[in-house]
């Protein structure tokens, strides 16, 4: 048995294929990703690899794979999200998997506990089989939840958006009962053209995903790249940290033609539907006032060109960052909504690469320092009026939902399989519960211990 980190929920078994870091590289860099997968993935496949780019992770499904193994990574990790979007059982951060296992074996992947047996018994196999069987029946009692309206124990109204990475995304959302997109990234969108898809190919993508949510919400986050996250045909400079480098927003500034384009695209787009723009990795108030100011000059471009847009698109923030999250209040005067961006909160508050299990243990958005920032951003949106959500894998995880809920946070954007949980989470709590719940947790030191306490504390 080897152990890792639960990513992706759910119960994969089947027959192991190898992919060794050179072999994907070299093969992956050179041709489709959706050809060389088709080439070595058979449906019922439990693929395991070095290392899994968001993109390689959702073209997975078209393959049917089973499940995945992967050696790098943790739960918060890029590829890791995409994982838990798609609902395929992966596990990360599994040291030695690529050697360990071999082609051929039988592999059982728990996505739920975070372990990988090898080779296993027919009687271990079978178990699996009957736990398989089990959570798809938990899957299909939370269905009910989809057509239901979001709200508290008390009637406390809430909404659940979903986070998504293409069209198929959204229409699982519409199945699953979202009520909007809190999240769409747009780093798919520039990796399956293999070069930077211009102005009308993005007016296309996006006008397609405002139209299908027909009037609801759709929040477009601008590309964010860099960290764990790049592009092949980019030649983004080599960092000794790229976490702290030129990444997101910082990266768009940089290359203003390049960000121009994809900001004209997405103002072109409101015309067809509800259409907000998000801003990743905001640090300083300095970089959202360059950001609007462009997208006033591309306004008035567009107005002159004689293109239709909406003169009202709201513009917001990504609070992901301890200098974001503590300047807020004055963030909150230069942008229409903010949505927290739990994962790499956690990760720079704590100093703690999201992507490397040996630190894990303080990836935790139950450390009292992430929790002081989360309620520092929620109580200064509502001071300056503005809307504000949670879009971190926190969002989707039952046992943090009060925590948000009790800090005033009434807008959840979740991978859209998520959606029905979070509703029937929520309606396990009031609105006093949730706040006094929280008021305890927030004098607590120690994550240990507000874990400890949070177990005495389940609703199901």
């Amino acid at each position: 048995m080897l152990t890792g980190s639960e990513t992706s929920k759910g119960i994969g078994i089947g027959v192991a294929k190898i992919l060794g870091l050179a072999e994907l590289s070299e093969n992956v860099s050179t041709g489709s990703v959706d050809e060389f997968f088709a080439a070595h993935l058979k449906p019922g496949t439990v693929l395991v690899a070095n290392h899994l780019t968001p993109y390689m992770v959702a073209k997975l499904t078209d393959c049917g794979v089973s499940g995945f193994v992967c050696e790098t990574g943790g739960m918060t990790s890029h590829s890791a999200l995409v994982a838990r979007s798609i609902g395929l059982p992966a596990v990360y951060g599994v040291p030695n998997a690529t050697s360990v296992i071999k082609d051929g074996d039988t592999v059982i992947v728990d996505g739920i506990n975070g372990f990988v047996y090898e080779r296993p018994e027919a009687g271990l196999i079978g178990e699996f089989a009957s736990r398989k069987e089990r959570y798809l029946e938990s899957r299909k009692e939370l269905e009910r939840f989809c057509s239901m309206k979001t709200v508290m124990a008390d009637s406390e109204s809430a909404q659940v958006f979903c986070n998504v990475n293409d069209i198929v995304d959204v229409m699982h959302s519409i199945d699953n009962g979202g009520e909007g997109i809190g999240l769409y990234r747009t780093e798919n969108l520039f990796a399956e053209f293999g070069r930077a898809p211009g102005e009308e190919e993005q007016v296309r993508a996006y006008s397609r995903i405002a139209q299908a949510m027909d009037g609801h919400e759709v929040v477009i986050r601008t590309l964010d790249i860099g960290g764990d996250k790049g592009l092949p045909y980019i030649d983004m400079e080599l960092e000794s940290n790229p976490f702290l480098g030129y990444r997101a927003v910082r990266y768009s500034l940089g290359n203003r033609e390049f960000f121009a384009t994809q900001l004209r695209a997405l103002l072109r787009a409101s015309a067809s539907g509800n259409i907000s723009i998000m801003i990743p990795m905001i640090t300083c108030v300095d970089e959202m006032r360059e950001v609007k100011a462009l997208i006033y000059e591309l306004k008035s471009d567009l107005r002159d060109e004689g293109y239709e847009y909406d003169d009202n698109i709201k513009v917001g923030a990504m609070i992901e960052t301890p200098s974001a999250a503590i300047i807020s209040d004055m963030l909150a005067l230069e942008s229409d909504f903010f949505s927290i961006g739990t994962n790499d909160l956690v990760q720079y508050t704590m100093s703690a690469d999201r992507g490397n299990r040996n630190v894990a243990y303080l990836q935790s958005l139950t450390q009292p320092a992430v929790l002081r920032l989360i309620k520092t951003t929620i109580d200064n949106a509502h001071g300056a009026g503005i809307p504000v959500s949670v879009c971190g894998e926190a969002a989707s995880d039952p046992s943090l939902i009060p925590i948000l809920a009790g800090m005033g946070c009434r807008r959840f954007s979740v991978n859209p399989r998520s959606v029905p949980e979070v509703r029937r989470t929520l309606s396990l709590w009031s609105v006093a519960d949730a706040e006094k719940y929280v008021s305890d947790i927030l004098k607590i030191p120690s994550d240990n211990e507000i874990k400890e306490y949070m177990r005495g504390a389940v609703r199901i």
